[in-house]
Parts: C-alpha cells; structure tokens; sequence
C-alpha cells in the first residue's frame, strides 16, 4: 500500500530594522494526504488467473475479477483507474478487459442491496501503460467514471473485470499486480497468484450393491383340511435393497416333482398341481399370492415393487409356481429395505391321496446395473 502525501512547511518571515522588529509574516499551508484504499481484495471466477485449471482452459475462458475496497469519499464524475499487470513477465498479460458494474454497500462485500455508481458504458482502456508506483511494470488500465457519489467508508465493487489470458507462464515470482487510484490519488495494490492449476479432481467409487434376505427358509400347512382353503404359516417376507440405476427384480420358480410344479409326495407319486386360479375348498389346488408391505419415504425405506400378475390377487387367489423362473415383482429404480409379504395357499379334495407332500420354493433378486 502506498501513501501519497504532500507537504509546504510551516513559515514564519521576520523584518528587523534598525527600530527594531517590524512585523511577522506567517506562511501557513493546508495538508493534503491521500488514503490507502483498504482492505483489498479481489475474489477471481478461476483460482491464480493463468494456465490451466482442471477441465477448463483460463486462457479461453478468461478470468473475472471482483474487486473490493473501503473508499473514501469520491463525487459523481470522479474517476476510480483499476491497473492490471501485464507483459511478457508474466508470460504476455492479460488483455480486452472490461467491467460489469461498479457498487456502493455499507460494509458488504457483495452487490447484494448495492447501489450502482457505474456501468460497463463508464470506462476507457488502455494497454501497454505505466503506473508511476510501479515503474518497472506494464499495465492494462480500466479508468471508471463514476454516476453517483460515494460516501466515506462505503464498501465498493468493482464486479467482472474480465480478462484473456495469456497461453503460457513465463512469471519468475508467480504472481501479477493489480494497482487501483482514484481522482483524490488515493491508492491501493493487491498480487494476484500464478499456477498452472489450482483445482483438485475429487474422486470415488460407489460399488453397486444388492442385498436380498428371506424372512424365513421354512413354512407348513400342517394337517391340510378338505374342508377349506389352507394358509401355511409363517409367510415369507422378502426384503430387498440395491443403487442398481434401473431398479431390480425379484423372480420365483419351485421344485415340484422335478418335472411338473405343484406340492409332491413321493410315498404316492401324487402332485397337488399349481395353476393360476381362486383356490376353492374341495378342488385341489395350490400357489402363491403377494403384496408389498413397506412402502415409500417410511422407516427409511426408499422406492417400491409392482407385483407382478398373476401373483397380485388377494384372498385365495393364486399365481401358479413353475419350475422354470417366473417374474414376481419389479422396479425400474433403485430401492432401499423394501419389503414383499409371499403367502402359500392349498386345497385338498376327498380324492388326494394321504401322505407327506412338500415343495422348494426358491427366489432370486436380480439388479439392473
């Protein structure tokens, strides 16, 4: 930061004759001082100004700068000059610059709720300058002409500057000066760094995921009745999770007797077929039906599953178990603790033979990644 102040000493003229002292003449000046503009910053769209900068090339894409500075108290018509380092010590300098706006807050450092004291129609540009507190340097100079007056400790903004950079750096000290005056030679500076690249690429892997349980690996009819359709106990709760992008499925098939689905004793060699069909006391008969019962945005449980027909009734109402894999519910997205109810229902008739019957019934999850 510099001061700039200038001074005529105080004076005093004496005249002696020979009566002695005639009279004092004083010589009096007024100080003038010139402010330092602080604090000074300036917030840049792309970190260091130069080269490269993660995906993005800043010599094409240009930097914008948002000065800020507490000014002190400047009149409509005055003018704020905003100089930016160039030339090949910085590996060819900026160039084309401009400005959005330039606003007025009270100790923000944002143009929220400012007042606009310029516009981008405001300013003058001039390349290849000198700045006379840094002789050794060119510059770029935007010179603003202010609309409004602005108040003595009043935050100002200067927004957008933006620039084209240059595609090499050939900078020894990294970094490239931006000096601002305004008309009342008030002054500050601020150093702006230069690096090839000033982001860092944040990786990770999220793996895909699938998880499948079963409530239970059993459950019974226990002694089947003519007289009604039977409800084995427990029913089996399916609970399935998985980030799969396009949801998952769930399918079924049975064992039977090898060949053919449905409940099998082997002490008879008799098979209580499966179909898809309302069970009704006294016909012989048997399958599944199903339903969700978790549902979405409750207990943590994300996404849902269409069961899929003809395992949708209710009641007695069945879908026939096959042998081969049949499609029991779905979803296109992905799904987090949902949960599906499988019931097991049969009837018997006075012509099914007495025995031990079972079936295997296995269900697969598959996820679409």
């Amino acid at each position: 930061m510099y001061k700039q102040c200038s001074y005529i000493t105080y004076g005093i003229i004496f005249i002696f004759t020979s009566i002695g002292l005639l009279f004092v003449y004083p010589i009096i000046s007024n100080l003038v001082n010139a402010t330092s503009l602080t604090p000074l910053s300036d917030t840049l769209s792309i970190s260091g100004g130069y080269g490269t900068s993660g995906p993005e090339t800043i010599n094409t894409l240009g930097v914008s700068h948002s000065i800020t500075y507490t000014s002190p108290s400047l009149s409509s018509g005055d003018t704020i000059t905003v100089y930016i380092q160039t030339g090949s010590t910085i590996g060819g300098g900026e160039c084309n610059c401009g400005f959005s706006s330039v606003a007025v807050t009270s100790g923000a450092k944002t143009t929220e709720n400012g007042t606009t004291i310029a516009t981008n129609t405001n300013y003058t540009v001039a390349t290849n300058v000198t700045d006379s507190n840094y002789p050794n340097y060119t510059f770029t100079s935007i010179t603003i002409t202010t609309t409004g007056a602005i108040p003595s400790g009043a935050s100002v903004i200067i927004s957008g500057i933006t620039a084209t950079n240059p595609p090499t750096v050939t900078s020894s000290t990294n970094q490239y000066l931006i000096d601002i005056t305004d008309t009342n030679g008030d002054d500050g500076s601020l150093a702006i760094p230069i690096i090839t690249n000033g982001s860092v690429t944040v990786t990770g892997v999220v793996p895909p995921t699938i998880t499948f349980n079963l409530s239970s690996n059993s459950t019974s009819f226990g002694v089947m009745q003519i007289g009604t359709v039977n409800t084995s106990t427990p029913s089996t709760t399916l609970t399935l999770s998985t980030n799969a992008k396009s949801g998952a499925e769930i399918s079924v098939y049975d064992q039977g007797n090898g060949t053919t689905s449905g409940m099998y004793s082997s002490l008879d060699n008799h098979t209580i077929p499966s179909s898809s069909t309302t069970l009704t006391a006294g016909t012989e008969g048997y399958g599944i039906n199903a339903s969700v019962t978790s549902t979405n945005g409750t207990g943590g449980v994300v996404g849902s599953l269409t069961i899929q027909n003809p395992y949708n009734g209710t009641g007695n109402s069945v879908g026939a178990l096959s042998t081969t894999s049949q499609e029991l519910a779905s979803t296109s997205s992905p799904l987090y603790i949902v949960t599906t109810q499988v019931n097991y229902l049969a009837s018997i008739s006075v012509t099914t033979p007495s025995g031990v019957y079972q079936d295997q019934v296995t269900y697969i999850a598959t996820g679409n990644f």
